[in-house]
């Protein structure tokens, strides 16, 4: 029969299996997109262990019901080879993980450790095998005919890669070290599981039992947290606060654990109940026959064949005297041996009946352990007492209790399943609620989430998309409205700008009709008064041409010359703010883009250079060509690097060397453009959000300029880094790929 503590180890294991299932599963996902090798072999790690605790839970069961020692000498076989192979891929992700597979001797190390794998795997199939079960144990001492060292290499593995991850630890920055003693240490604990199993074996604690399988399910979810969680993760300087990252894993804790547990302990309880009715009912059978003997030997019954006839299977009945000898048995062998000692016996002819377990000594019973009732005679100095060996005895308490736990782990694994599919129900739709969210808060107002649920989260993603709806029109108001803003303010520059060849124009048609015969005027007139009209017309076109809708035309586009349009525009604004305007501009080849949205860039970047100095200063204006490695993926957010004595800000361009989550090892040329004033700069708590809608420090601004300037230059593959000290003044660098489709 199985005690109390050996249920619960059971379902402790069970619960392990399903910790190691999930990391399995979560690291071939890894995998899968990452291609490392480092995610595989962790894998296959999870995959064997997970493998090995379900075989363990199969044996115990197999062992329970009395199964053929045959089918739990091929399941124990299988289970070696397991933890074989386990130890395999533990060194090779130990390799991985550490970086030591290019290193030679490393790879010498692994060469050795293939062939004594090769060969424990070889040995463990053809060797004979022999199961020793120990008195109430239900893990036995496994030994084979050849040499099988499977448990010694799974043992060092683990401690090798405990014992590395806890040196690494020296010397590794918060995330990483906080992750690496998880590893660690769950790596030993794994160690002392082994060694507690152990124990259990040889003393049958069933307490040994508990501990190793509860040390196991603690290490297996250490190992999980320190391995699934990036290094450099906020999450990894508090690796337990991934259970609260996710709300399918509260789910899963809170409901599916807490009726999981409901279902174990009332399963625990009823076994219990069942079983002792059932002990009860045996002893009392028992018990009647020995009183049915006694009492049919009072009647002057033929003892010996009274105790032949009811000695059946492996019951066996046998008649005391009042000074404990055998006077009858159905082995002659033990005919007139003195078995006082014996607690049965002891009982009988101190005149008492009822039922007790107890070691027997007769070498006749098959198993020392044994249920004896006895009972006295009636009138006579005997007694009679029957025993059965008590692994027969229960055969029947122990199918009843082991088909109980088949049928609980069955309920326990579908509970699992289908609180997972629920949760994961319950979850999908929330995260598609936050992807919209974080894509409104990326200034993607086209956005849908679409959920087709009629509960409250399908409400709330109607009422999202609504509200998106309405955001996108008032945006592009407010787009508008800016665009307006910054055309009226060229506007005003410019009448200064016109007004100066509209005062030529007017003098010369004053004095067409007095000079008209005067040769020199009419040579002057025809120079000067084209080139003043041209002058208007080229005012008017770039006023216009930023007016315009901002339909994308790509075609090519030059870089400078832009620039300089812009800075014409801006002439009289720069003049009247008392600016001075510095261009250094390499000769620059023509890029892909449309000058229209480029142009509106621009724009908005210069003004808030010239809004920025109200009281005069100096505005630079440089162009550049080269290359940039690496342009990843676009970053809407900004992002915070110290440059120097200063903050830089990034937006538009990923961290190095990352596309997607994949490595890039590619170059793209690119034309950088600099604009720098020498403003009050921009205080380090608003440049992280210098680029968010709707964001601005001006009492009349919109927050619009900005985004919509970062918009045009994603759309372009472009990127713009920020530099700004305080009473220093701002630089914009926009970096913009010479070729679209390369970039």
């Amino acid at each position: 029969m199985l005690s109390t503590l050996t249920i619960i180890s059971i379902f402790t294991e069970i619960f392990a299996t399903g910790i190691l299932l999930s990391g399995a599963y979560s690291f071939l996902r890894r995998y899968l997109s990452s291609k490392e090798r480092k995610d595989l072999f962790l894998t296959l790690v999870f995959s064997c262990f997970s493998f090995y605790v379900a075989m363990t839970v199969v044996s115990q069961m197999m062992f329970n019901l009395g199964r053929p020692l045959s089918g739990l000498i091929t399941i124990h076989k299988w289970i070696y080879l397991d933890i074989t192979a386990c130890g395999l891929f533990i060194w090779l992700f130990l390799m991985e993980k550490f970086r030591y597979s290019g290193n030679l001797a490393a790879r010498l190390i692994t060469g050795l450790l293939l062939i004594v794998v090769a060969s424990t795997a070889a040995s463990v199939m053809f060797s004979d095998v022999n199961l020793v079960y120990s008195r109430d144990v239900i893990e036995p001492l496994v030994s084979f005919s050849l040499p099988v060292p499977s448990k010694s290499i799974w043992v060092f593995m683990w401690a090798a890669l405990g014992l590395m991850s806890l040196w690494k630890v020296l010397g590794s920055f918060p995330g990483r070290r906080n992750l690496l003693m998880f590893s660690g240490f769950s790596s030993l604990l794994i160690v002392a599981a082994s060694v507690s199993a152990s124990m259990y074996i040889r003393t049958a604690d069933p307490s040994f039992l508990l501990g190793s399988w509860m040390i196991t399910l603690f290490a297996s979810t250490g190992l999980l947290v320190g391995e699934i969680i990036p290094e450099d993760s906020k999450i990894a300087l508090e690796p337990l606060n991934l259970f609260r990252t996710r709300i399918l894993y509260k789910l899963i804790l809170i409901f599916v654990l807490l009726i999981v547990i409901l279902l174990e302990v009332t399963t625990l309880v009823t076994i219990n109940i069942s079983r002792d009715a059932m002990i009860d009912s045996i002893k009392n059978y028992q018990r009647s026959v020995a009183e049915g003997v006694a009492d049919k030997i009072a009647y002057g019954g033929d003892v010996r064949k009274l105790i032949l006839e009811e000695t059946v299977n492996k019951r066996v009945v046998y008649a005391v005297d009042m000074s404990g000898r055998v006077i009858a048995h159905p082995q002659p062998a033990a005919q007139g041996r003195n078995l006082s000692s014996v607690a049965s016996v002891r009982e009988v002819i101190s005149g008492n009946e009822g039922s007790l377990e107890y070691l027997s000594p007769l070498f006749l019973v098959p198993d020392d352990q044994v249920v004896g009732s006895f009972a006295p005679v009636k009138g006579r100095p005997m007694g009679v007492v029957v025993e059965e060996p008590k692994a027969y005895a229960y055969t029947e308490i122990r199918r009843v209790e082991t088909n109980s736990l088949i049928f609980v782990i069955t309920g326990i694994v579908l509970t699992i399943f289908v609180g997972i599919f629920f949760a994961r129900s319950i979850e999908r739709p929330i995260q598609n609620v936050i992807a919209g969210t974080a894509a409104v808060r990326k200034g993607n107002l086209s956005h849908r989430i679409d959920i087709d649920s009629v509960d409250e989260i399908g409400q709330l993603a109607s009422e999202f998309n609504q509200m998106t709806k309405d955001l996108k029109e008032t945006q592009e108001h407010l787009v508008a409205s800016e665009k307006l803003a910054a055309l009226g303010t060229m506007a005003a520059g410019m009448a200064h700008e016109i007004k100066n060849p509209l005062v030529s124009l007017r003098t010369f048609t004053q004095l067409l009709q007095q000079k008209f015969d005067d040769a020199e005027y009419r040579k002057k007139f025809s120079a000067i008064v084209p080139q003043e009209i041209e002058r208007i017309n080229k005012i008017a076109e770039s006023l216009l041409k930023f007016g315009r809708p901002t339909k994308p035309e790509l075609g090519k586009v030059n870089l400078n010359k832009i620039l300089e349009e812009i800075l014409e525009l801006l002439e009289n604004e720069c003049k009247r703010n008392n600016i001075r305007v510095t261009t250094k501009f390499a000769a620059t080849p023509d890029i892909t883009g449309d000058a229209m949205q480029l142009s509106q860039a621009f724009v908005n970047i210069v003004l808030n250079a010239i809004q920025a100095m109200p009281k005069g200063g100096e505005l630079t204006v440089k162009t550049d060509v080269g290359e940039v490695i690496r342009l990843g993926r676009v970053m809407r957010k900004g992002e915070l690097k110290q440059h120097g004595s200063y903050k830089e800000g990034m937006w538009g361009e990923a961290e190095e060397g990352t596309e997607n989550g994949a490595t890039t090892e590619r170059s793209v040329p690119v034309v950088f453009a600099e604009i720098t004033d020498t403003g009050m700069g921009i205080e380090e708590k608003h440049l992280r959000s210098l680029f968010d809608p709707f964001y601005t420090t001006k009492v009349e601004g919109t927050g619009m300029g900005l985004p919509i300037t970062l918009r045009i230059i994603e759309d372009h593959k472009g990127s713009i880094k920020v530099r700004s000290r305080i009473k220093k003044g701002t630089t914009f660098i926009v970096t913009l790929p010479k070729n679209l489709e390369e970039a």
